[in-house]
């Protein structure tokens, strides 16, 4: 099915064409991408997916749901260590990153200081961290770890610490350096780093990626005393354009491209919606929704909506999740899978959300589950995890990895602003 993007001029009539895009300005510089490649041997556990969005927006569930007697969870397997699967970077500026957990995240390689490593990128953040040489021996030990003492442009920044939490049980702390990072082959000089001397065991048992690097405003910057500029408004000045291109296709290959937007990615026109920097976030406006074809409806509870490439799922407001699964023949939340469930049979609704005040952008059904979760012991059904749970009441939407995956996505520094197309 076909996803459909379009404008609406009345919130409540017929709806018309798209808007057009606003006009580029050359700079000079050059852009690179980053490739997204999904590994469908993996393995996607939803429960998992959402926890970890939870914990790095600090929610707390209250929806305690049910259990069924006949609903047998998968159970999460070992994590498997895959950073030297990763394709080294090569001369065009392209470097590959790999999905883990399915393509439940995306992990790319950088290099700091001459030393590669695999990291995260995240416009839901905006620091640079990295698991380094100061952290205990026992926290690094069997992967890879920074160590400052081994590059030549390291330095340290005096008195300045970062502090990193996502939750009460998800945080990283430590001290701050400078250093160069290179990413596909585009260089960026002094990039603030924060080299954790704690971290949390959530981090540790991560074997997939040894960092992250935060694409959001530098607002949300935790150094202190003084914050650092995020990597993205750093490298912004060597690009052709300050932007960032996301592509990222369910079951084949993706890209993040910085530094241009590319028309051959993206059908029709691309629509913009204003992006509200003050908190750091890429946050728009986002007050209407639909399921399938049924009414649009106000969304009166949507204080703001929030595009970010670091979480997997779509975390919404309890009564817009509670709508669309009503929708959905057989689903219920269940307390043992932390969210709703559905026979992976049900024909699944499409979805649309408003992108600023004009625009409406319908994902289609079958893009709207995230992963088989277990089995109805009676039926012998194999049971569905859905890619939309609550975001049990925080004052944000998040559109993770579930929307951006459906749309071609520009996070445009410019205004600021973000752009969503329909993808070629």
């Amino acid at each position: 099915m076909r996803i459909l993007l379009s404008i609406f001029l009345t919130l409540w009539l017929a709806y018309g064409a798209l808007s057009a895009p606003t006009s580029l300005k050359r700079r000079q510089g050059r852009s690179f991408k980053i490739e997204t490649v999904r590994r469908a041997s993996n393995t996607i556990h939803g429960p998992s997916a959402l926890r970890r969005a939870y914990v790095k927006y600090g929610i707390v569930p209250t929806n305690i749901g049910v259990d069924l007697d006949d609903f047998e969870p998968i159970v999460k397997a070992a994590a498997e260590d895959l950073s030297k699967e990763i394709v080294e970077p090569d001369q065009t500026g392209a470097v590959s990153a790999a999905s883990v957990e399915g393509d439940a995240a995306f992990v790319s390689p950088i290099t700091i200081g001459g030393q590669e490593l695999v990291v995260t990128f995240d416009t839901g953040s905006s620091d640079v961290w990295v698991m380094n040489t100061r952290l205990p021996s026992s926290s690094i030990e069997g992967r890879p770890a920074f160590d400052p003492s081994k590059s030549t442009t390291f330095e340290d920044i005096q008195g300045a610490t970062f502090n990193i939490t996502y939750g009460d049980d998800s945080y990283a702390f430590g001290g701050v350096g400078s250093d160069t990072i290179d990413v596909g082959g585009v260089t960026v000089t002094g990039q603030a780093i924060g080299l954790p001397t704690q971290v949390s065991g959530s981090f540790l048992e991560d074997t997939y990626t040894n960092g992250l690097v935060g694409l959001g405003f530098s607002s949300l910057n935790t150094v202190q005393p003084q914050q650092q500029r995020s990597f993205f408004e750093a490298i912004a000045e060597v690009l052709d354009e300050p932007v960032l291109g996301a592509s990222i296709k369910s079951e084949s290959v993706g890209e993040y491209e910085f530094g241009i937007i590319d028309k051959t990615k993206f059908k029709g026109d691309l629509v913009n919606a204003t992006i509200d920097a003050s908190s750091g976030y890429w946050k728009f406006e986002s007050a209407y929704y639909r399921v399938g074809d049924g009414e649009l409806k106000k969304n009166d509870q949507a204080t703001a909506t929030i595009a970010d490439t670091g979480t997997s799922l779509m975390l919404l407001d309890q009564h817009v999740v509670d709508a669309y699964y009503a929708k959905v023949h057989g689903a219920q939340y269940v307390a043992s899978a932390t969210g709703y469930i559905y026979p992976c049979s049900a024909e699944l609704p499409n979805f649309s959300i408003a992108i600023g005040p004009q625009h409406l952008a319908t994902l289609p059904g079958n893009l709207m589950g995230f992963a088989e979760v277990g089995t109805n012991t009676t039926t012998g059904e194999t049971v569905c995890y859905g890619g939309m749970q609550s975001n049990q009441g925080l004052s944000l939407q998040i559109l993770g990895d579930t929307f951006l995956k459906a749309f071609y996505v520009v996070f445009d520094l410019r205004g600021p602003s973000i752009g969503v197309a329909s993808p070629a």
